[in-house]
């Protein structure tokens, strides 16, 4: 394993790198990190690199005045792959928002990615008459938030407000997620907290409405690998087709795995991600 920051656009991103050969990008999902992917990844053949967005896990914060739009992350990813393969195309396996991102970026840099791996998720979309809502909304928590990381009491507290929050969450996939999700604050005198940014809570001013997604998706010409969990957030496989119908998807159900399919069955995904691959 190597550690290293890439400067994307003067924002320094972290990521893990494993093993030689071809490219594959990890991308977590909200509020998640690269280690997220820490019992998947030894199992994928080639090179490994599992990155963390912007705010979260070991990556930059934001500067005063920034924020974390949905499309900046889908620019980040653009920027990091400009420094990680320049010339040729990557595969990405993404989970939750990181999916989401990813196949927005394929749409729109085609011949960039070569194939994607959806693990519980499509991109989510609001309809135009909640936009303002939205709006008042980001008023409103950019003027309370707070910049003061979350305070936790150990990694087990931090495991079990996990599994408070995210009712299919697995004991495994909460404790590798707080592990890495938590670390001594030097600004609370080392107390441990959590690593993202409180301003990641906040709602965005610019989501994305669905005529959009539709819009952009239909440009997609990326093979998917779509990976639902038995007990995750996606609706059944009939109605994402009805959805995307012109993806080039095919769709798997994990058995007995919740959101984080990944790290509920680690083994059963890197079969299903390394067939796809070869076909």
């Amino acid at each position: 394993m190597n550690h290293r920051l890439l400067n994307v656009r003067g924002l320094k991103l972290h990521c893990v790198e494993r093993g030689e050969g071809e490219l594959t990008l990890l991308l977590h999902g909200w509020l998640d990190h690269a280690g997220s992917f820490d019992l998947l990844a030894p199992l994928l053949p080639g090179r490994i690199v599992a990155m963390d967005f912007r705010g979260h896990g070991d990556s930059q914060w934001v500067g005063p005045g920034g924020f974390y739009h949905f499309v900046e992350y889908i620019a980040d990813l653009d920027g990091a792959l400009e420094v990680l393969s320049p010339q040729e195309p990557v595969r990405i396996v993404g989970h939750s928002m990181g999916a989401a991102a990813a196949l927005i970026y394929a749409a729109l840099r085609p011949g960039r990615v070569s194939h994607l791996t959806m693990i519980d998720a499509v991109p989510l979309s609001i309809s135009t008459e909640e936009v303002p809502a939205r709006l008042g909304s980001y008023l409103e928590d950019l003027r309370q938030m707070p910049r003061k990381r979350r305070r936790v009491d150990s990694v087990a507290d931090a495991a079990q407000r996990l599994m408070r929050n995210n009712g299919s969450l697995s004991e495994t996939a909460a404790r590798l997620l707080a592990h890495g999700g938590v670390s001594p604050d030097p600004e609370q005198d080392n107390a441990l907290a959590w690593k993202w940014d409180p301003l990641l809570r906040a709602h965005s001013p610019l989501p994305i409405v669905e005529p959009v997604v539709q819009l952009v998706c239909t440009q997609a010409t990326v093979p998917v690998l779509l990976l639902r969990g038995e007990r995750g957030m996606l609706p059944q496989e009939s109605e994402l087709r009805a959805r995307f119908p012109k993806l080039k998807m095919s769709a798997h159900t994990v058995a007995g795995t919740g959101h984080h399919a990944h790290v509920d069955a680690p083994q059963a995904v890197a079969r299903l991600i390394t067939a796809a691959w070869t076909r």
